[in-house]
């Protein structure tokens, strides 16, 4: 019983993080899709990369066509990613085990990125930070405020 009390009010100090009442000003100005064009096409130019621009800001590549149809909500997808910033510093790596395509929060730009691929097609995507995590990346990550974010994505398998 006093384990279950613990165990909640430990949940509750958690789930209430961040929800009090601080009147400190707001430090992040969210950067535009616009604002951030520029670096984006420096480092498309710099990368030789010819990108294609989706209606939502989306910047992107395919470097290995894949085979079939795209990934559409509902598919049982593998995703295996590689994320950098446009130094080319990596801020993390992995492989998306088998999910439900539509059923796990992604960010935007990296779900619409997901839903242009078939499998076996490699791209890169590159995220205006509006389109990644603008003024909130995750807490205690390398990402900062409307950092632009760049993925190598190769869409493994799809199973609709």
């Amino acid at each position: 019983m006093m384990k279950s009390k613990i165990w909640l009010f430990a949940m509750a100090l958690v789930l209430l993080q961040g929800c009090g009442d601080d009147d400190s000003p707001v430090t992040c100005q969210g950067a535009s899709i616009a604002e951030q064009a520029a670096e984006i096409d420096a480092y498309a130019t710099a990368n030789n990369l010819s990108l294609t621009t989706t209606t939502s800001g989306l910047r992107y590549v395919i470097n290995t066509p894949g085979m079939g149809d795209n990934a559409m909500l509902g598919d049982i997808i593998e995703v295996s990613f590689e994320g950098f910033f446009l130094d080319g510093t990596s801020f993390g790596q992995g492989v998306f085990t088998p999910f439900e395509f539509g059923t796990v929060s992604l960010i935007p730009g990296f779900g619409e990125g997901l839903s242009l691929l078939n499998e076996g097609a490699q791209a890169t995507l590159i995220l205006p930070s509006q389109l990644a995590y603008g003024c909130f990346p995750p807490q205690g990550s390398i990402i900062a405020d409307n950092q632009i974010l760049i993925f190598e994505v190769t869409m493994v398998a799809i199973n609709p």
